[in-house]
């Protein structure tokens, strides 16, 4: 636990957040739209700072981050350093317990991961919103769906994936090891071409952080796709969209801009399919058993049926 505080002490861990302007841009206009003169915010998961920041810019009386990460001592000196110190209050202090001397008005918090609900910060914000929030405040992200596409990633998986055992290496045959990395279920990061979706996306289920609770991400269902083309199924794609406002929607699926959460990629083992073919897909997501800041997705295909740790 404490290593991930400390991760977040990397300054270019907090670089590669900060620079990415499809993420930073749309929660600056988000909170722009919601933050009223004379609010109270609160930011969990400060980090530098920005949010927080960015509320004070937005017209907010005071403005309070909250974080145990190694960047709080620069989060403050951040603060002072654009002039904000009357108004932006850093503490460094766990999410989960804090609890301010008056409600808030906004709780804005960048707790998004990999596939939504890797680093389990939900949880925390959850508490912090229960703690602290004034009954008819506002949650920035508001809502987050987590979308799920049949895909054809041929060179992805031939190149970067279990396929590249197929092919000797210096006469020693490794096909063997196919097989087994695909029942090793790591999923795979990365930012996937919008031809590889043999179907459009379909949202697995939506969260309202309003009401949510830190039991609600844990859900099981069935999807089902029709094919839109003659292809090779080399598994399924996943993203999440997230509300921050009425009129902001951050997307990261690959019809989108890039950001740095990309997609993930659930690698199945390759097989045909026709133009008009119903994949019935089960699914389950629940916490990683061992560790909790990893996501377990289990999908099911026609008995086929793998585990994937997101991470």
């Amino acid at each position: 636990m404490e290593y991930y505080f400390e991760c977040y002490g990397d300054l270019g861990l907090q670089r590669t957040m900060v620079s990415d302007h499809n993420r930073t841009d749309a929660f600056a206009e988000a909170i722009a739209e919601v933050v009223k003169p004379g609010d109270h915010v609160l930011d969990v998961g400060t980090g530098t700072g920005l949010l927080a920041m960015l509320a004070a810019k937005a017209g907010a009386a005071k403005a309070t981050g909250v974080d145990r990460a190694a960047v709080i001592g620069l989060a403050k000196e951040l603060v002072a350093h654009n002039g904000l110190s009357d108004q932006v209050e850093i503490l460094g202090i766990d999410a989960a317990e804090v609890e301010l001397d008056e409600k808030v008005d906004v709780l804005v918090s960048e707790w998004l991961g990999h596939f939504c609900y890797v680093e389990a910060m939900l949880d925390d914000v959850l508490a912090a919103r229960d703690r602290n929030l004034k009954p008819g405040g506002i949650m920035l992200p508001s809502s987050v769906d987590l979308v799920l596409a049949p895909m054809s990633a041929q060179n992805e998986y031939r190149n970067y994936g279990p396929g590249f055992w197929k092919e000797p290496v210096h006469g020693i045959d490794f096909s063997l090891l196919e097989e087994k990395e695909l029942q090793q279920g790591l999923a795979r990061k990365g930012d996937v071409p919008l031809e590889t979706l043999l179907a459009s996306g379909k949202v697995m289920f939506a969260l309202d952080l309003v009401s949510a609770t830190a039991e609600d991400p844990w859900q099981s269902g069935q999807l089902s796709f029709t094919v839109e083309r003659d292809e090779v199924l080399t598994g399924f794609l996943g993203w999440f969209v997230a509300d921050l406002s009425p009129s902001v929607r951050l997307d990261t699926g690959p019809e989108h801009p890039y950001t740095h959460w990309e997609q993930i990629q659930f690698i199945f083992p390759p097989r045909e399919v026709k133009k008009g073919d119903v994949l019935e897909v089960d699914y389950a997501l629940s916490r990683h058993p061992v560790d909790r800041r990893s996501l377990e997705v289990r999908l099911e295909l026609d008995g086929t049926r793998l585990e994937f740790r997101v991470e």
